[in-house]
Parts: structure tokens; sequence; C-alpha cells
């Protein structure tokens, strides 16, 4: 690789350091603090125990002995903590797709400090998350790092020897998740040409919702343009409400269908947003599924 090569590379990494800087800043309530935690972060390294108990969804009982990998070039550490949704927060489902789409170059390390084991071993069964995750009950990693205690700056993009590449978490912007992917190949990936999209319905309204009982309603959206229509992912605003979809490109003409099931956990009100990301000019659509849970 010649020394242009590298500069170039070199430069483009930093300008995805300062996209995700942009990013991390416009999603906070408070630019300041934003401003502050991307400071203090970016380059920093992160600090694990040598030796950590993981579990899966299938032994939440147990813990296994693990070392924290040092065989690929990048990792991907997501911290939970125990306030909050803790569903909302895990979004096992969305890791799922990511995980299967870089494993070979990434290691994924979930640290969760669990209110209750039995919720998180109840989330990872329904979405068949088989991946090692820590169950972190005295927090170690945290009290050694001492994370934000904004959500959205508890996901890091690290290297090999634990140096923070990129902050913010992809689940809840396609956007991050792209910026991640750069950062590890060094490469600029081509983006699709766009297309217009004319969504049947943005908002559902269900009416036979109930506590614990799953409800299913479709989306259907049509590529109105001539390009096709490329789905990249889709996210729900809230662990209770799984969206699926078909992988493949939609041609022009043709529509998609957004299966969304609905889980409530209380009554009331119910109201949440499906964020489709997807090649257009937008980037993204946003669908609402909504009604009253008795």
């Amino acid at each position: 690789m010649t020394e242009d090569i590298k500069n170039v590379k070199t430069f483009y990494k930093y300008i995805l350091l300062f996209v995700t800087f942009f990013y991390c800043y416009s999603c906070s309530n408070n630019n300041k603090e934003a401003g502050n935690i991307i400071k203090e972060w970016m380059g920093k390294v992160i600090i694990f125990p040598d030796i950590k108990p993981y579990t899966t969804h299938l032994n939440l009982k147990d813990s296994l002995k693990y070392v924290v990998p040092r065989d690929k070039t990048h990792k991907i550490l997501l911290y939970v903590d125990s306030t909050g949704c803790t569903s909302c927060k895990i979004k096992s489902y969305i890791w799922k797709t990511y995980i299967e789409k870089i494993y070979s170059q990434v290691d994924f390390l979930f640290y969760i400090k669990p209110k209750i084991k039995e919720e998180i071993l109840s989330l990872l069964e329904h979405d068949r998350f088989n991946y090692p995750i820590f169950i972190d009950d005295k927090d170690e990693l945290n009290k050694l790092n001492r994370f934000p205690n904004n959500s959205m700056f508890q996901c890091f993009l690290l290297d090999k020897d634990n140096k923070v590449l990129a902050i913010g978490n992809p689940v809840h912007n396609n956007k991050i998740w792209e910026l991640y992917k750069q950062i590890i190949t060094g490469e600029i990936s081509d983006k699709p040409p766009v297309t217009t999209v004319e969504p049947e319905s943005t908002e559902i309204e269900l009416n036979d919702l109930q506590i614990g009982k799953t409800s299913e309603t479709v989306f259907s959206l049509k590529n109105t343009g001539k390009e096709p229509l490329i789905i990249q992912t889709v996210n729900a605003s809230c662990g209770c409400t799984v969206p699926e979809w078909d992988k493949q490109p939609v041609t022009a003409g043709k529509s998609a269908k957004i299966k969304v099931q609905i889980t409530p956990e209380e009554k009331g009100y119910f109201n949440k947003t499906v964020t489709v990301h997807c090649n257009t000019e937008e980037g993204q659509i946003l669908l609402k599924v909504n009604g009253t849970v008795e």
C-alpha cells in the first residue's frame, strides 16, 4: 500500500469519526453534555477484567469462564445498565442480524447488569439469541470504566487494543451501523441509487391489544421509483414491537411487506414507531402502530 493510499484511508477514518461525533451530538437533548462525552471517550481505552463469567440464554444459571478475545481487529461493546426498559435497550433481534453479517471480523461483547434475570431469559429466548452475553451482577465493568449514564453513549466500536474508535448505538440509527462497518473494513461502500416509496398507510390502529398477547399487523410499501427498493434494516422503538421483512430487493412497481408483531406489557394507550431504513432520498420511513391495551 502506497503512502498516498494510507493517507487517504487515514483521512477518511477521521471523517467517519467526525460524522459519529455529529450524530451523537445532534441526537442528545443536551448538546453540551454530548460534546463533553465525545471529547472524553474518543480514543479512550476500555478496561476489561482478565477473566469474566459469561452465559447464554440457555444457561443463565451457569457461569463459564471466558477471556476477552484479541484475535480480531475490532470489537463492539454494548453495556446495558439496570435502569429503564431493558428490552428497549438490548434489542437483541436487531443485534442478531448485525452479528450474522459481520461476525467473522468483529467480536461482540454484551455486558448486562440485570434488574431481573428471568426478564432477560424470556427476551433472549423470544428473539432466539444464542450468542454469549455477560451477566454483570456486580456491575464490575462499569466500575472500571464509569460509562456515561445516557444509554445512547453506552455502545462503543473498539480496536484490537480496546481503544474507542466510535461511539453510538447502531440499533437506534442504521447510519451508525454503516459507519461502524466502514471503519472496520476501511472501505468506502457505494451507496445504492435512490428510489421513491409510497406506503399504503403509515399508521395502523389495532383494536384487540391485550397485555401479554401477541398481535400482528402488516405495512405495505410500494416501490414507485425506477430503482430496486433496498430495505437495510427496520427498527422498532421498543422491544415489545418486533418487525420482520423480506431482505431481498423489491423491484419497481412491487411492494415490500413489513410484518410487525406487538406484545403489550401494560394497559393504556399504545403508540410505537417502526423506522424503515432504505434507499430513499430521506433514508427512512416512519410507521406507527397504536391502539388501546385492555
